[in-house]
């Protein structure tokens, strides 16, 4: 029947759309291209989702609010999560061409609409903020437990770490050696036993 809508997981779309929306950016991301890649018609996408703007803020609470959560849980069961901290920097070292090419999606976003829609920027800016509070409850336990060394305070430490995630995600483009990588995050990690 002509003009039915098609029915479709909506997660499974926003996870298909805001991947295409960081390797490619908002801007140069198409209506036809997210069409094509989720394999839907203008109709049935914007029924739920009221515009492009909308798909792509649902896309990156869906990304971020899941990414948060996995991150959490995985410091909360772990014995050592200041490990988990830095591996997940030290990840980066063995991320893909492509990977290291998109960067990191909150500090993309962040460049992207800084001026130009304030609400969007503040999301991402949100979404690290998060993550600085995360680390900054990590590092004040293990300051506690003697596995961070200095006097620098945790909140000091956990802006250190979120100023440290964005400048990695642009250098990451730059330098795609491993070691190259490898020595950056050691250097900048060093203040972790």
């Amino acid at each position: 029947m002509a003009g039915r809508p098609k029915i479709f997981k909506q997660e499974e779309v926003l996870d298909k759309t805001i991947q295409l929306f960081w390797e490619n950016g908002y801007e140069a991301t198409s209506t036809n291209d997210l069409l094509k890649e989720v394999n839907l018609n203008k109709g049935s996408l914007y029924n739920s989702f009221k515009s492009k703007r909308e798909l792509f803020k649902a896309g990156l609470h869906a990304l971020e609010g899941k990414a948060l959560d996995n991150f959490e849980k995985a410091l909360a069961e772990s014995e050592d999560p200041i490990q988990i901290i830095k591996n997940m920097f030290l990840g980066i070292a063995d991320a893909s061409y492509l990977a290291n090419c998109k960067g990191c999606i909150l500090g993309n976003t962040i460049i992207e609409f800084i001026g130009k829609d304030e609400e969007i920027k503040e999301i991402a800016v949100d979404y690290l903020l998060k993550l600085e509070n995360i680390f900054t409850i990590y590092i004040r336990k293990a300051k506690l437990e003697g596995k961070i060394i200095g006097t620098q305070s945790p909140e000091f430490l956990a802006k250190h770490l979120i100023n440290f995630w964005n400048g990695i995600n642009v250098t990451r483009r730059v330098y795609q050696n491993k070691q190259d990588l490898l020595d950056i995050i050691n250097y900048n990690l060093n203040f972790i036993k």
